[in-house]
């Protein structure tokens, strides 16, 4: 379910609290400056807003060297040097995210074998929070109303590692889904879809520096629906 209100640009789109800033979805750090000038921003008070800012950051640091690593994509690799930065001051991360890094095999959509990546750890819990975040301030964007406190997420990382990863992604198309780039789209951009009988019940698409080390998320909200294909 969803709750909304008389006045949906004062109540922070994630607590409903009174918003008293905005919050950009998903965090401005991961995109290049010029800075698109079609930025997603939701109300949001002060204590959902800056609270976030080293899951923000955390969040930036995983995907930077994850995607940017071996310069598979360029919007990526323009982001690792800052996060690589931010890395080497902080010991405990430094060996968490680059000497625990491991090779993993890297195909194309088509199945065909591209060479060795690099996977790295990510944060168990601030990542999939940043997460769950975007996908509040998504869902406030596009439908002008809050997500309910008690509404599941679930989130599904899609393994590009895997030759038939685009399998995961088929029942998504039976919601017949919205796509949305942010500026070019290399960075970030997203498709969704909604239930037309349950407000609560929707899809997600996350798609994080576009290219061949992209970074793909799946998340619905609500739970599992039996027929799926009868939503749209």
């Amino acid at each position: 379910m969803a709750t909304s209100s008389e006045d949906d640009s004062m109540v922070c789109a994630y607590c409903g609290n009174p918003a008293t800033t905005v919050d950009h979805i998903p965090p401005k750090s991961l995109f290049t400056p010029p800075l698109p000038d079609n930025l997603i921003t939701v109300p949001s008070c002060a204590r959902c807003n800056n609270g976030a800012s080293d899951d923000d950051e955390t969040f930036r640091n995983e995907l930077s060297i994850m995607a940017g690593s071996f310069g598979e994509s360029a919007k990526a690799s323009e982001r690792l040097q800052p996060s690589l930065r931010a890395i080497r001051r902080n010991k405990r991360v430094l060996k968490e995210k680059i000497l625990n890094a491991r090779p993993v095999e890297r195909y194309s959509p088509g199945g065909i074998y591209l060479g060795q990546g690099v996977a790295v750890p990510v944060d168990s819990v601030a990542h999939p929070r940043v997460l769950k975040r975007i996908v509040k301030g998504l869902y406030w964007h596009h439908f002008r109303i809050q997500m309910d406190q008690t509404t599941p997420i679930t989130l599904v990382f899609i393994d590009k590692s895997k030759p038939n990863w685009q399998s995961a992604l088929s029942v998504f198309g039976n919601l017949g889904p919205t796509h949305v780039q942010i500026g070019d789209g290399e960075t970030f951009q997203y498709l969704y879809g909604r239930a037309t009988d349950d407000d609560a019940f929707s899809f997600w698409l996350l798609i994080f520096f576009k290219g061949s080390g992209e970074q793909i998320v799946l998340a619905h909200t609500g739970k599992d629906h039996d027929d799926q294909t009868g939503h749209g």
